[in-house]
């Protein structure tokens, strides 16, 4: 037994796993039996992260666990399959942010308006995450913490794609435009928003190694490209900056989708 509500067993196929559940530890001895009614979650650690999720489960507090396991849940629901290398993280992280809080420690994350503006919808999972903290933990961390989980989040929908390389892919597209056109672009704005949401899974199409082609997009091209005196130069030196970060170079059918997108802003 760890705690209250985190509990390690052992199947009859002899793996071990954690059942994390309300009370599910209360008053319970190593050999003691199981409420089954008890368990809402069960984690089978095996491998490299067995001795590192036990040791974990035995220098963290009970709410935090339940903190966490509500935190996933926002994203999970009642289906779904969790990356135990996530859990492990995700409780660890916010253990020392709680740590790092009470200690009056704050760092300004500088993604912050990024991720915001990028993974709105992940950043506001984020913002119920500081109140579940807040909720269970009695402790309310930084706004700037949304950012960190909304990246845990985002990482989790992802799979092996990386939030930051997206992140990375996104912003440096949004700073030519600001370079090349002179704009800020409008985060409320539903035109901005489909733009920056083509961008994301144009991220991962390239992360894939996902090409992307359609005769209809470059029927568009010549139209598209000359709808604005800095397409040209805006495409590009966003193909060299794809080229240069990411090893992939646009076609002209995937710089018309863009330039449909963004002529809808200009």
């Amino acid at each position: 037994m760890f705690n209250n509500n985190a509990s390690s067993t052992v199947t009859d196929d002899r793996k071990e796993d954690i059942l994390l559940g309300l009370g599910i530890g209360f008053n319970k001895r190593p050999g003691d039996e199981i409420n089954k009614d008890k368990i809402e979650k069960i984690y089978y650690v095996q491998d490299n992260i067995q001795t590192n999720f036990l040791d974990l489960l035995n220098n963290v507090s009970s709410e935090v666990i339940d903190a966490s396991q509500k935190i996933i849940s926002l994203i999970l629901g009642n289906e779904g399959e969790f990356n135990k290398k996530g859990i492990l993280s995700l409780i660890e992280h916010i253990s020392f942010e709680i740590d790092r809080t009470e200690k009056n420690i704050y760092l300004h994350n500088l993604m912050f308006s990024d991720v915001k503006i990028m993974y709105s919808e992940e950043f506001e999972l984020g913002i119920k995450a500081l109140e579940i903290i807040d909720e269970i933990c009695y402790i309310r961390l930084p706004k700037d913490e949304a950012v960190y989980i909304a990246l845990y989040f985002v990482n989790m929908q992802e799979n092996h794609n990386s939030a930051y390389d997206t992140l990375k892919f996104i912003k440096g597209s949004i700073e030519l435009i600001r370079e090349y056109y002179g704009l800020e672009l409008d985060e409320l704005d539903l035109n901005t928003i489909h733009f920056i949401t083509h961008l994301k899974f144009f991220a991962q199409r390239i992360f894939n190694n996902k090409t992307y082609h359609d005769d209809k997009m470059i029927e568009m091209y010549d139209y598209l490209i000359n709808n604005h005196p800095k397409n040209v130069k805006y495409l590009n030196k966003l193909n060299e900056y794809i080229q240069k970060e990411f090893k992939y170079k646009l076609d002209n059918s995937e710089k018309s989708y863009l330039l449909l997108y963004w002529t809808k802003i200009l």
